[in-house]
């Protein structure tokens, strides 16, 4: 039998796997600084329970194999938001609100292979959700926590691009776009980057926008090039529109708070022709994107929606949502080369085992190492050779290697030697720990 994994399914070597979980432990710390309690949710729902907000395209089912056994109807989640709806509904009597929930768990899509996008995949998610009300801080508080994380783990090079649904409607509906055309038309805006002008123009001919509409549509994508926030309210503020004053109102109130809590304005810019779940998202919606890999997608998105839980509770939780892709994240820093893998292994130290009757001596320093917290292996085989051993530290980058001579044993000194610097010297059985911590720092 052949050992070929499924394709698009993301599994990782050790220094990658290492990188991997010191990412997840630093966003969780991240999260936590802001109040955010860690939660984690079933693998597997009711088909019922994901269908409810999404189509079954891109959900894997779940199943025996025993052709003869009646399963229930189950599946595995395609994101972590369905779930905990699903998870308030039915704690909403013991939830404390707001509810401020932190997650990082994989999730599962029959997704189209290409680059940035896996069939399987880590989201590290947060989420406030109010019971009835939800102040517009709540969209700051998301922005800036997964702006936080984003930092946390020294990926510099981003810019969260920010939008509210009611600019994009509101200004459809100043230029007299026809309701039943604004899902059409937000669904060609939305093709802005791939397509060319003439080509989107086109696209809003065949469903029978009006020439001077189609003017203010290309318009209004040129501005949102600009990502100036001064420029866009100077050319949209001026409209007469109930949702546009709205916004106005709303956007300029996450800017500037943003601002005072010292995220500089070259993180964000203004981007009025994110259209992306509008149909999902009532207020606040936001994507980040890395530098001059945009064309990897979204690696950080989010916004607010008032009644995600409809379909399971008739009591009203408006929620606002970020999300951190860390796996789509991840393969983009390491393919670029934008960071290095981490070492091959977790042990710092590894003791040499050179002769079977020295055991005792080999284990009291494991114990003691150990002890305080310093990761430590012993080689495993005595018989092998000293060169061997010093290669498996080389190979698995171990930092420290201690090595006890049969005649060190009898003047009571250990020989310490750093892999990196290849210095070596002989301390005292009575300094070893002492020593060992100089080193390693």
């Amino acid at each position: 039998m052949r050992p070929k994994p499924i394709s698009w399914f993301f599994e990782n070597l050790p220094g990658i796997q290492i990188l991997e979980d010191r990412y997840k432990t630093s966003i969780k710390q991240s999260y936590a600084l802001s109040g955010f309690i860690p939660l984690e949710t079933a693998s597997i729902e009711r088909e019922e329970i994901l269908t409810s907000k999404s189509g079954d395209n891109e959900i894997y089912g779940v199943h025996r194999l025993n052709p003869e056994s009646k399963d229930s109807a189950l599946a595995l989640r395609f994101d972590l938001t369905v779930p905990l709806a699903r998870y308030v509904a039915q704690h909403e009597w013991e939830l404390k609100f707001p509810f401020k929930r932190q997650q990082i768990q994989k999730v599962w899509r029959w997704e189209r292979p290409q680059k940035g996008r896996f069939r399987e995949f880590y989201q590290a998610d947060v989420d406030i959700i109010g019971n009835w009300d939800l102040p517009l801080f709540a969209d700051v508080e998301i922005l800036f926590t997964t702006h936080s994380a984003l930092r946390s783990l020294w990926v510099w090079t981003f810019v969260i691009n920010l939008n509210n649904k009611k600019l994009l409607i509101g200004y459809l509906q100043a230029i007299w776009i026809e309701k039943s055309k604004l899902i059409e038309t937000i669904a060609i805006i939305d093709k802005k980057d791939k397509l060319e002008r003439k080509v989107l123009e086109d696209l809003f001919q065949k469903i029978s926008i009006s020439t001077d509409a189609i003017s203010d549509i290309i318009k209004l994508i040129d501005i949102s090039e600009t990502g100036d926030f001064d420029t866009i309210f100077d050319s949209f503020g001026s409209l007469e529109n109930e949702l546009l004053s709205e916004w106005l109102s709303e956007i300029e109130y996450v800017y500037n708070s943003l601002i005072k809590l010292w995220l500089s304005s070259d993180d964000i810019k203004f981007n009025p022709t994110i259209a992306r779940w509008l149909n999902y998202y009532t207020g606040t919606v936001y994507e980040t994107f890395l530098t001059g890999y945009e064309q990897y997608g979204s690696m950080c998105s989010g916004g607010r929606y008032e009644n995600l839980t409809s379909h399971f509770t008739k009591n009203s939780f408006p929620w606002v949502w970020g999300s951190i892709g860390l796996t789509r994240l991840l393969s983009i820093l390491i393919s670029e080369w934008l960071i290095e893998e981490e070492k091959q292994s977790l042990t710092q130290v590894l003791v040499t085992n050179l002769d079977d009757a020295h055991l005792d001596k080999y284990l009291d320093i494991v114990r003691l190492l150990r002890e305080q917290g310093i990761y430590t292996e012993l080689f495993l085989d005595s018989s092998a050779k000293m060169k061997k051993q010093l290669k498996y530290a080389n190979d698995k980058t171990i930092d420290v290697v201690i090595i006890i001579w049969e005649e060190e044993i009898k003047n009571n000194t250990i020989s310490l030697k750093n892999i990196a610097t290849r210095e070596q010297k002989e301390v005292s059985s009575d300094t070893l720990l002492e020593e060992v911590k100089n080193m390693l720092n």
